[in-house]
């Protein structure tokens, strides 16, 4: 059963409105899409931030002067006109989707031969969860699949012009191409230093194309080289305050910062890692790619007897797959740039085919063998299957997209306008947040234009602090703190705090305080994934509040 023309439009204008809710939405997946965006950056605004690690002077792991280049148009935007922080939010969250949206769609588009085989790897990239929630979230995994994918499209188009007689093609296209990688490639590096294991295999396509034009790695090496250039000067200035014509007149290597390197070496140390947690190396293949792509991975993995094995986005995905495996650290989100590449590689026949033989095509031969044969069974397509898709996709989405630590977003921007609204006035006395069982808030949100708030990180290891007597703000990050000590934390905050007010999931405040409190603002749209017990019932009760600790 083939994907209709008509079903196939309906499906795409329908999800055309279920991306902007979703971009709109406040869930949030993991705190790196604030603290590695607009944590940092939300100094450029003015506000009083709380930038991670990865942004010290000393040895950034993270490059500043790429998330420049990635949402100055938003700064600017909420610079000009006075932007409220949700309001900004939203503007990056609508940048990344388009963005994303625009390039996947075009690199599909042209990478695949035929119309079917279009409407295919579009159709069922669409109306994944993943390109639905993860590519609107502000961390850097998600600007990584727009890279890869670019990227892909280049190796893909070379592999192809290498195949193809010299007199239809001209010289500029492949220089064009190559050069394309080189600032790629070099964007990718800087956002994620881990970009290069998803080349690993295909560079093996571009070396048989080396072998053809032997002038091909100096078009991608000399801009690769420039544009890293360019983002170690920019970085180096950021980072040490000095003017360009400073750090160039004076040339000595260890004062630059060259953050990809610091965060290569930061990554290479296993205890390092295990600050982070630490996985076995079969926790992408076993457990994260089906949490990424549920039934479909039938589609590529049934029988062992899919076609597309030997093109250019499935060997990508096995080769990001396979050295990201290599690292003892693995998140779910570390694979999303996999997912439009395996929708490419959804064999619609996968089901009916014989174990005899394997087709060898390139993904830009215009032949019948990548393409769907002209007499198709209806079985090709089992509905039971395609029915688990749209049911997977759609929980998720839900999940993911609307309820997972969704009430972090809309809490903070409360405490925005009802802490922060007027800054000058002094009679609520200090005011202390503790945020307990939670994502660590975006503290940029609250727009602390004066430097009033300080900003403490507590955990289990670690419950001493001192207060700032010039703050008037205090906000606690306690995360997921034992209760007894937690106790202890409000004993010692109410002691000196005007106002104290905890921050909590719902379920979590219900079963462990009995104390007089006012309930000050509540969300029911929030759910503490982190903290369920299953054998009790009711912790899985949704929603988190702002309680007035009396």
């Amino acid at each position: 059963m083939a994907v209709s023309t008509p079903n196939w439009r309906s499906i795409y204008f329908i999800t055309i409105g279920i991306r902007f809710c979703l971009t709109l939405a406040d869930s949030y997946i993991h705190p790196d899409e604030h603290f590695q965006s607009f944590e940092p950056l939300g100094l450029l605004l003015g506000y009083s931030t709380n930038p991670p690690w990865e942004f010290s002077a000393e040895a950034p792991a993270r490059s500043y002067a790429l998330l420049m280049l990635l949402y100055y148009p938003v700064i600017y935007l909420s610079s000009t006109f006075g932007l409220l922080p949700l309001q900004t939010r939203y503007l990056a969250r609508l940048e990344l989707m388009l963005v994303s949206w625009v390039v996947t769609d075009w690199c599909l588009y042209r990478m695949l031969p035929t119309k079917q085989e279009r409407i295919k790897a579009i159709y069922f990239a669409l109306t994944s969860y993943v390109t639905l929630v993860y590519q609107s979230h502000t961390f850097s995994n998600s600007v990584e699949t727009v890279l890869v994918m670019l990227t892909v499209f280049m190796i893909n188009e070379l592999r192809f012009l290498s195949t193809t007689p010299e007199n239809q093609y001209n010289f500029r296209e492949i220089g064009i191409l190559a050069a394309g990688l080189g600032v790629v490639g070099a964007i990718g590096v800087f956002n994620r230093v881990t970009f290069p294991a998803f080349f690993v295999f295909p560079a093996f396509f571009y070396l048989q194309c080396w072998r053809k034009w032997r002038l091909l790695i100096l078009f991608t090496g000399v801009p690769f080289l420039i544009v890293s250039a360019l983002f170690i000067v920019a970085d180096t200035a950021i980072f040490t305050q000095a003017s360009v014509w400073t750090i160039l007149k004076t040339f000595k290597w260890d004062q630059y910062k060259v953050a990809p390197l610091n965060n290569l070496i930061y990554n290479t140390h296993h205890a390092n890692l295990a600050q982070h947690g630490i996985h076995p190396y079969y926790t992408h293949a076993v457990i994260n790619l089906p949490q990424l792509l549920g039934p479909g991975l039938a589609f590529v993995f049934y029988g062992f007897k899919n076609r597309y094995w030997r093109t250019t986005p499935f060997v990508t995905a096995a080769s990001g797959l396979f050295f990201l495996s290599l690292v003892p650290h693995q998140e779910v989100r570390f694979l999303i740039p996999v997912v439009p590449l395996l929708c490419c590689c959804f064999d619609m026949e996968v089901f009916d085919r014989k174990p005899e033989s394997s087709n060898d095509e390139n993904m830009k031969e215009k032949t019948d063998n990548a393409t769907e044969p002209k007499s198709r069974r209806t079985s090709a397509l089992p509905a039971a299957v395609l029915n688990l898709w749209y049911l997977f996709n759609s929980a998720l989405a839900l999940l993911m997209g609307i309820y997972h630590q969704g009430g972090v977003v809309p809490a903070v921007d409360y405490l925005h306008d009802f802490i922060y609204h007027d800054p000058t006035d002094k009679s609520l006395g200090v005011t202390a947040q503790i945020w307990w069982r939670t994502y660590s808030p975006p503290t940029w949100m609250l727009g602390d234009k004066h430097n009033s708030t300080q900003f403490i990180t507590l955990s289990d290891d670690n419950v001493d602090f001192f207060i700032d007597a010039s703050k008037s703000n205090l906000l606690f990050d306690t995360m997921g703190l034992e209760i007894d000590l937690l106790q202890k934390v409000i004993t010692t905050v109410k002691s000196f705090a005007a106002k104290t007010y905890l921050i909590t999931p719902v379920a979590s405040f219900n079963k462990n305080f009995d104390c007089p409190h006012n309930v000050i603002w509540k969300i029911k749209q929030h759910l503490d994934m982190d903290h369920l017990d299953i054998g009790d019932i009711q912790s899985l009760q949704p929603g988190l509040g702002i309680f007035e600790l009396l």
